[in-house]
């Protein structure tokens, strides 16, 4: 007699050999299969069952309601094709990290739909719409990874958190020019979903806020090179009962962001890097800036 176990939300789906088999690993590859697919119909000439696959706001409504989930794994060979699976696997496995594989299964289902459905509503008022690709899709994971890590590093040392806003602004400009306005309605609709499903999961460093807090605190407290978030290892705005040693160590580790990245580096390695609270991802990267500032300071004697 044989058994099905369904694996715990952080494990993996299962393993082929020693390699780890996650749900995005199973998306990216369902990707890479259908778009293979595709380019040998289009070969043998039969690129109408391709077109039956595509979202077409007319073929729904006459009842062909398959369309609103095969549109997303409609797509031809290219080198854009193959950096947005990369893309997809690099920013899909920390989210699904962060969420577990059902509800990272949930999120990726409800980006589906929700394109459709909003295009839907624009044919319904007159203006039939099409779309293929899961383009905006996958702009959502990676809004959802820019969720979780804000200020991750990215190109030239830029913040996930603006890599974000540019990539938003120049696609939606490039869909504005091809006059696709109902894209970008999707675009930005799919963007704010995946955003608040991580708010709603506990990933609660703001997104923009940090920036604007930093400098008005330089107004009021200029004592002092390093600050964490409420709930965080030293918390800035500590109640005014703590006294004694207690106080002294928070005013030492303020102070110290040594101390901090040493006590979550421990962390990470022994219980992983989803063991962090959102507390905690800010309490490190503050640490990480406030070491990088402090050795860009220094001058040699």
């Amino acid at each position: 007699m044989s058994a099905f176990i369904v694996p715990r939300a952080n494990d993996p789906l299962f393993y082929l050999g020693d390699f780890p088999v996650r749900l995005i690993t199973l998306l990216v590859g369902l990707h890479s299969a259908t778009m293979i697919v595709a380019a040998l119909l289009l070969a043998a000439g039969h690129g109408a069952l391709i077109d039956a696959l595509a979202y077409s706001s007319v073929a729904v409504a006459h009842g062909q309601v398959w369309r609103i989930l095969t549109y997303a794994f409609v797509a031809t060979p290219s080198i854009w094709f193959l950096f947005e699976m990369l893309m997809l696997y690099y920013f899909g496995r920390e989210v699904e990290n962060g969420l577990g594989w059902r509800r990272f299964g949930i999120l990726y289902a409800g980006l589906l739909l929700l394109g459709p459905m909003l295009l839907q509503g624009f044919a319904y008022a007159g203006i039939p719409q099409s779309s293929v690709g899961s383009q905006e899709v996958n702009f959502a994971v990676f809004a959802a990874f820019v969720a979780m890590h804000p200020g991750a590093q990215f190109f030239f040392g830029l913040a996930a958190r603006w890599v974000f806003v540019g990539l938003l602004a120049i696609s939606s400009l490039q869909m504005l020019a091809d006059h696709q306005s109902p894209r970008v309605l999707v675009l930005a609709c799919s963007s704010v979903l995946a955003i608040q499903l991580m708010r709603r999961s506990g990933f609660e460093e703001p997104l923009f806020g940090w920036s604007f807090s930093l400098s008005f605190q330089s107004f009021k407290k200029r004592h002092g090179s390093f600050d964490v978030l409420n709930g965080g290892l030293a918390s800035s705005n500590q109640k005014s009962t703590t006294k004694g040693m207690g106080a002294m160590a928070s005013n030492r580790e303020a102070i110290n962001p040594e101390t901090v990245m040493d006590r979550l580096l421990e962390k990470i390695s022994s219980k992983g890097m989803t063991s962090l609270t959102a507390a905690e991802r800010s309490s490190l990267e503050r640490a990480r800036q406030a070491i990088l500032a402090r050795t860009a300071g220094e001058t040699p004697r």
